[in-house]
């Protein structure tokens, strides 16, 4: 990888920094955090900070037109040519159906188009098992997810023409504060384990990578028994 910005948009998730963590390489590095202003935001700049990075935080919401972030990009590419995105956008708590698939599908593709167009060496879209099982406990989501998904798919097939690789994650449960309190299903993982999973995927040049590594095997086993024969959670 080389030393060019880096870039996490969804800078408060804890899978997103844990991947951007494992992919940085050693300081000094310029580092911009994308996100709605939180705690956790500054948080993770600060802990970077302390690594050695240079940080700057920039605002990123769903609610950003074309031309914004169009903008947020610019901004973020100011000094150094952008070499890394990791794009760790999503949530569950959306406040409407059309809310879900804003934030977790609408947005991402439209961000995942601009950021194919600025010509990073690697962008790394974190997705979910969800996109490829869809569920209806969680079906907003799951619609939005398999939006951006589908749209990393097809970008990575033209972006590869010219030297910009992307990398679909598609984990399942993860340990983390959108998840808590949830019951852990069996292959759940946390964040450092999703990070490891795809930083030996980038070294490998591969487009998708689930993680744990089964659960693509898993997912495919699901889609083959209907529904109805599935504990509710699992439909």
């Amino acid at each position: 990888m080389t030393d060019g910005t880096a870039l996490l948009v969804g800078g408060s998730s804890e899978i997103g920094i844990a991947v951007l963590t494992e992919l940085l390489g050693p300081p000094p590095r310029r580092v911009v955090l994308a996100g709605r202003p939180s705690g956790e935001l500054w948080w993770n700049a600060e802990k970077l900070r302390d690594l050695g990075y240079s940080v700057t935080t920039a605002q990123y919401d769903a609610c950003l037109r074309a031309d914004e972030v169009d903008g947020m990009l610019e901004h973020a590419c100011a000094d150094h040519p952008l070499s890394l995105a990791v794009v760790a956008v999503g949530t569950m708590t959306e406040e409407s159906f059309a809310d879900g698939i804003v934030v977790n599908g609408l947005s991402v593709a439209l961000l995942l188009r601009a950021l194919v167009q600025r010509g990073p060496e690697q962008i790394v879209l974190l997705s979910s098992a969800a996109a490829v099982r869809p569920r209806q406990s969680i079906a907003a989501y799951s619609l939005g997810k398999q939006l951006a998904d589908s749209t990393a798919v097809l970008l990575a097939r033209q972006a590869a023409e010219s030297g910009v690789r992307i990398l679909v994650v598609r984990p399942g449960f993860v340990a983390t504060r959108m998840t808590a309190g949830q019951s852990k299903p069996p292959l759940a993982t946390t964040p450092d384990r999703v990070a490891r999973r795809v930083a030996g995927a980038v070294r490998s040049g591969q487009t998708i990578v689930w993680a744990p590594r089964t659960m693509g095997l898993a997912v495919r086993i699901l889609n083959l028994l209907p529904r109805r024969m599935l504990p509710a959670a699992w439909r």
